[in-house]
């Protein structure tokens, strides 16, 4: 008998934070007035993005994490066979919760929803490691700059060179418009020196992605 396909309905995944809510935070503290609610509101939920992104990059290598076992606070991972064809009909069900799909409505969940980690999978990690540890309203919002300022990297002939934001899988909006959002952020004045480094890296790195790669030979 064929999975259910009903099973797709249980792999839902975090929405990317809307630029209303970055902006509001980046304000507040640019007033000297940080919100340390909608602080711990966008930290929240770039983690929750963060821990999504990699959770289907270990699907599409082979490891599916049981999205109803996740929701009772348990972790089981189902193990895929991922290199065979047509493994869009390959079943998948977890032996702990009875949960089950096929590869192929399980990989629909997550279609267009931008949660290909690419060429960002460091700053995803780091985000995961780092953000539990801090400690100061301040410690964390330096930790969500620094996630929401990374770039994806070419995985292969020009691995220094960024591709794209790592924004674009975090922050609603085209790449576009998440650019030019992140050029506007209105920062406060007395801006760690860490910071005002990031802030110059980053124009430059947007600047060498818009030039693209170089040539070969060159």
């Amino acid at each position: 008998m064929k999975p259910r396909s009903s099973g797709r309905a249980d792999a839902t995944w975090a929405a990317r934070v809307p630029r209303e809510k970055i902006r509001r935070l980046y304000e507040s503290d640019a007033r000297g007035l940080l919100d340390e609610e909608l602080l711990d509101d966008v930290g929240i939920s770039l983690y929750m993005r963060c821990d999504d992104i990699l959770t289907v990059k270990a699907a599409r290598e082979g490891a599916v994490k049981c999205p109803r076992c996740a929701r009772l606070g348990r972790t089981t991972m189902l193990p895929r066979q991922h290199h065979k064809r047509d493994v869009r009909d390959q079943p998948i069900r977890c032996p702990d919760c009875s949960w089950r799909t096929t590869w192929g409505e399980y990989a629909k969940s997550f279609k267009r929803a931008q949660l290909h980690s690419g060429g960002a999978v460091p700053a995803f990690e780091t985000y995961l490691r780092e953000y539990p540890r801090a400690r100061s309203p301040k410690e964390k919002l330096l930790v969500v700059d620094r996630l929401i300022h990374e770039f994806h990297y070419s995985l292969r002939q020009f691995p220094d060179h960024p591709t794209r934001p790592a924004a674009v899988n975090l922050i609603e909006g085209k790449m576009t418009a998440v650019i030019a959002f992140l050029d506007e952020l209105t920062y406060g004045s007395k801006l760690p020196r860490d910071v005002r480094e990031r802030q110059a890296e980053w124009k430059a790195k947007v600047a060498e992605m818009r030039r693209g790669p170089p040539r070969a030979g060159g």
